[in-house]
């Protein structure tokens, strides 16, 4: 008996754990996205960036893709 009440307690612990963890680790999250939003989205930019240099050099070559300029937009909004 006693054994099932200890299963019982670990069980609703594990339910419990498995319901806060997520809810805390995607709080974490939005946290974290709303404080470095700035250098987050430098970081996915320079991500597309790297993706359409390599599409442009897998299909045009190399220095087709090295002779694009990239024109930069100053938005103090970003």
């Amino acid at each position: 008996m006693l054994a099932e009440m200890l299963m019982f307690i670990q069980l609703l612990g594990m339910a419990t754990l498995a319901a806060i963890l997520p809810t805390i680790g995607v709080m974490c999250v939005i946290y974290l996205a709303y404080t470095y939003k700035l250098q987050i989205w430098w970081f996915v930019k320079g991500i597309m960036r790297g993706v359409c240099w390599l599409i442009i050099c897998l299909v045009d070559g190399k220095t087709k893709a090295n002779s694009i300029k990239v024109k930069k937009v100053v938005n103090d909004n970003n």
